[in-house]
């Protein structure tokens, strides 16, 4: 199984608890991993609080980590507080709560739906926050490129390739031309729902800012309900939609989200296809707990299905419903 550890993830928890000694002037008590030990991120118990310390493989990337942190909670975003932060470490407010993906696989679908939009609410008031404050223009376009575009089109090429599953034709021009961003807006990007927690008074909170950026708002939705975690729950393209920023048109919102959805669905495949390779299926509580890419059967099962569904909402990638369900086939799974 494929890991990213920090070079030794004790001298790494040691360090954390010394500098949130050294900003916050409280003694630790004890440090634990939220989810895998491979991550950058600790949680530290203080004398009189919980907080996630984070050390960042780039400067750069910490220090707009923090100012984002700032400006969208200072403007009322349900994002962790910075208690302090000294251009090495992120010193962070801890949201305490279940992680989403734990909730969303104990819930029923009307359960599934209500937090899911809940979710995607808050994503929609921080892009709002965004063009308020001009975050936009302060973090870094993503996606710009044609051949980015391409390159994501080309996904369900390479699970093709990996599985002997031969991907149809598909109007690659037609695609890229309807993907393209448009105005820019604030986005979390990296908007799985591993990276959200309910809280204790139900509303949904949103950590893990490293990887933000400018793009249309309607790939935050996918990267929320497109995910391997998210259980069999209808109409979630009404959710990406009524959550589309003012103006836009919900017909064209549509046909961008289940395009891009499609899409993102394949990535999230590819993962699970590259990480089984030829092994057996993953632990399902072990993906859970460490916060995992889900290379289950389950999981499998429902990107297909999924993409299958998201496929078939439109003539561009209609094309490709029949064939995640020849992915699922060959994977031993069901899309149905």
């Amino acid at each position: 199984m494929a890991t990213r550890r920090v070079r030794d993830p004790q001298v790494f928890a040691d360090e954390a608890a010394a500098a949130c000694e050294r900003l916050l002037g409280q003694k630790a008590t004890n440090v634990d991993w939220p989810a895998s030990r491979s991550r950058r991120s600790v949680r530290v118990h203080l004398e009189e609080l919980t907080v996630i310390a984070t050390r960042r493989k780039r400067r750069e990337r910490s220090m707009l980590e923090a100012n984002v942190l700032k400006t969208l909670h200072e403007h009322g975003a349900a994002v962790p507080a910075v208690h302090a932060y000294d251009g090495a470490w992120l010193i962070q407010e801890y949201l305490a709560g279940a992680r989403l993906p734990h909730v969303l696989m104990e819930c029923d679908p009307a359960r599934a739906h209500e937090l899911l939009a809940s979710a995607a609410s808050e994503l929609a008031r921080i892009h709002r926050i965004g063009a308020e404050t001009g975050l936009h223009e302060k973090v870094v376009r993503l996606g710009t490129a044609d051949s980015w575009l391409r390159d994501l089109i080309d996904t369900p090429n390479r699970i093709g390739e990996a599985l002997g599953v031969p991907v149809p034709d598909l109007d690659l021009d037609g695609l890229v031309a309807l993907l393209r961003a448009g105005e820019p807006c604030f986005l979390k990007w990296d908007a799985r729902p591993g990276n959200a927690v309910v809280r204790d008074d139900g509303t949904i909170g949103w950590f893990d800012w490293e990887h933000c950026g400018a793009r249309n708002a309607l790939d935050d939705f996918a990267w929320l309900l497109a995910d391997e975690y998210v259980p069999r729950v209808s109409g979630l393209a009404d959710i990406a939609v009524a959550n589309a920023p003012a103006g836009m048109d919900p017909a064209a919102a549509r046909a961008y989200f289940l395009t891009y959805a499609t899409f993102h669905t394949a990535v999230r495949l590819a993962l699970v296809v590259h990480y089984k390779e030829d092994g057996d299926w993953w632990d399902e509580a072990m993906c859970l707990a460490e916060d995992k890419v889900r290379v289950t059967a389950a999981g499998a099962e429902l990107l297909c299905a999924r993409g299958a569904e998201f496929a078939a909402g439109t003539d561009r990638t209609a094309p490709l419903a029949p064939w995640f369900g020849a992915v699922a086939a060959r994977l031993g799974v069901t899309a149905g």
